[in-house]
């Protein structure tokens, strides 16, 4: 997964802006006087909300399943690794393994539609809420429904760039909840030629109520679910959730 990807995937992404979801997160911090000195940052990829996040003066732990993505955020950020502000970590989500706790994590850009069932997204939540610190905070966005049903749906995108063309076609089940991607590159070389590639990806969507339950059976405690990044509720159109939790003090 996001193997070829990784080298074009920021050019992709070039129109996301990471500091509103930054801002959101600060936002949950002030809510509940917290300063965290450590972000540790999930499904990290390419590293963009790390980036942002190191601006911000916090350490980031960033976790990610994909070496490649990885090798792509060490080569940016080869003196904050030196430095000791930035720690990088190849591992499974679901079996996240950090041997001290921390007072935020983040998890960003739909990694968590990547857990093919309710029984993943608990067990992640659980690692989670191992590795947060008492008071500490989850903040984490999931695709919803209306976004992988009928955005991305059976659709078909393209789009042609004088660096890079790709086709990129959606496959959605309403049985399995899943929306497969398939997607087709041509990437330009240094010689003028077009390197071509091929990445799948499957996303699912989760109910609000197997949201709930999948937090509260983590061991932690809803503080919002909402339809943007203006705190508002979700409607029926809304793309994402936006999800707080956080861990009970003891």
């Amino acid at each position: 997964m996001y193997e070829l990807l990784a080298g074009v995937y920021d050019r992709l992404m070039a129109d996301v802006n990471y500091d509103d979801w930054v801002d959101f997160t600060e936002g949950v911090f002030s809510r509940y006087g917290l300063q965290p000195a450590t972000v540790l940052d999930l499904a990290c990829g390419t590293g963009a909300i790390t980036e942002r996040l190191l601006k911000r003066g916090y350490r980031v732990v960033g976790v990610d399943l994909s070496p490649d993505m990885l090798a792509v955020c060490a080569d940016r950020h080869e003196e904050d690794l030196e430095r000791g502000q930035l720690l990088l970590l190849n591992q499974d989500m679901r079996r996240l393994e950090y041997p001290r706790q921390v007072e935020a994590i983040v998890c960003f850009l739909d990694g968590l539609n990547y857990l093919p069932s309710v029984e993943d997204l608990t067990q992640t939540l659980g690692r989670v809420a191992k590795t947060l610190a008492p008071g500490g905070v989850l903040v984490a966005d999931l695709h919803t429904e209306h976004k992988l049903s009928t955005v991305l749906g059976n659709e078909t995108f393209t789009e042609i760039r004088e660096d890079l063309a790709y086709i990129w076609s959606n496959y959605y089940s309403p049985v399995t909840r899943m929306v497969e991607m398939d997607l087709l590159f041509f990437v330009a070389r240094p010689d003028g030629l077009y390197e071509r590639f091929e990445e799948s990806h499957y996303q699912v969507w989760y109910t609000r109520e197997e949201i709930e339950s999948a937090v509260a059976a983590a061991g932690l405690t809803l503080e919002g679910l909402y339809g943007d990044l203006s705190g508002n509720a979700p409607s029926e159109t809304s793309e994402r959730f936006y999800l707080v939790a956080r861990k009970t003090v003891e």
